[in-house]
């Protein structure tokens, strides 16, 4: 089977209280990362420091070192967003120990009688020893609980994933002449050539990275560039997973780690669709209940569990990582596919709060 490899990046930054998971695919380059030509994401990377970064989302370079050549691309995503709502509303974060009166289910939308799919503890990936559906399954109505069903705001996201901030909870994305605050990637992102030509068919490989970890799990899809992008046109094109994952810590010839993943295809959007669990546990048993063991049993820049940059810092102590951990699978192109323009999606829902990451990337599928 053919493989070529494709990269992605998750990061995250905690501005003013407003805490977020942050992904974009890095390699195709995506749509979302249009300010990769301005300053400061068009110069080197400051030391990383989670808090005060606001607008940069680092991501590692084939070489395995750390740059800002993804612009912006990692503020793109869905705020509120919950199983069993019609639409998201911008400004709900989901349960949080550390905020007060926030600890508990968040339904999102009025009369919500949804009923969560995934609720296998082994699936789950924060507060897990807690019944489901019981009144301290806090995390009852987010995303992950019933992958690919709660809605978004646009299937390429919002820049900063709500309309205005106004000390709610979002993302600090900086306006630029190219973005601003609100705006939806379908709508303001023009098609960017990536030069990747994928056979149908063809195994490829895909890989994201975490810096602030909020758990849940994540698809990849297609859809055709010349059609209008919707959830519907990206939920046609699901890709299937293919083999086992693996960490990789420093680029493509870093250090890396292979396992097992875990995958759910009942109960998910599209129906019988294959997702993956975000297979970097937090662990922060104070803040977000009982994880999962890690994969791996080394610390520091090796590290594999936590809240930052997929390290060992559990929400309080230092950091102890940069961002260069990735997750990587392998996932097939449908042998049925037409020739020609595609949009790659991505599509992270978290289960810690009530957040949806996305990114688009222009490809090219040949025969």
């Amino acid at each position: 089977m053919k493989r070529v490899t494709l990269l992605a990046t998750a990061v995250a930054v905690s501005v003013g209280g407003k805490a977020a998971g942050h992904g974009a695919v890095t390699h195709p380059r995506p749509r979302n990362g249009v300010d990769r030509d301005l300053p400061p994401w068009n110069q080197p990377m400051p030391a990383h420091d989670s808090g005060v970064s606001e607008g940069l989302c680092p991501a590692p370079e084939a070489n395995g070192t750390v740059g800002g050549f993804n612009g912006q691309a990692c503020f793109w995503f869905s705020n509120g967003c919950a199983i069993g709502c019609d639409s998201c509303d911008g400004v709900s974060r989901g349960p949080a120990r550390y905020v007060p009166n926030m600890l508990r289910k968040f339904p999102v939308c009025p009369n919500n009688t949804a009923r969560a799919t995934l609720c296998d503890p082994a699936l789950r990936t924060v507060n897990t020893a807690a019944e489901c559906g019981a009144h301290d399954d806090w995390y009852y109505y987010s995303p992950w609980r019933a992958p690919g069903s709660a809605p978004v705001f646009d299937p390429c996201g919002m820049a900063g994933g709500t309309t205005q901030l106004n000390g709610k909870f979002g993302a600090e994305y900086v306006n630029t002449t190219h973005a601003r605050v609100g705006d939806l990637g379908s709508a303001v992102l023009p098609e960017q050539p990536s030069g990747v030509a994928w056979a149908a068919g063809a195994v490829v490989e895909v890989a994201w990275t975490i810096e602030a970890n909020h758990g849940g799990g994540y698809q990849y899809r297609l859809a055709p560039a010349t059609e209008r992008l919707t959830e519907a046109a990206f939920q046609r094109t699901p890709l299937a997973f293919v083999g086992r994952q693996r960490l990789r810590w420093g680029g493509v010839n870093g250090t890396t780690l292979e396992f097992d993943g875990r995958y759910v295809s009942k109960g998910t959007v599209p129906v019988g669709s294959t997702w993956a669990q975000n297979p970097i546990p937090r662990n922060d048993v104070q803040n977000t209940g009982q994880g999962f063991p890690p994969h791996c049993n080394t610390t520091g820049a090796l590290g594999c569990q936590g809240m930052w940059d997929g390290g060992a810092r559990d929400g309080v102590g230092p950091n102890v990582a940069v961002p260069n951990l990735e997750i990587v699978d392998w996932v097939q192109i449908p042998s049925g596919v037409s020739p020609g323009k595609y949009v790659l999606g991505w599509r992270w829902d978290c289960e810690e709060s009530n957040q949806i990451w996305q990114s688009c990337s222009d490809v090219v599928i040949t025969a």
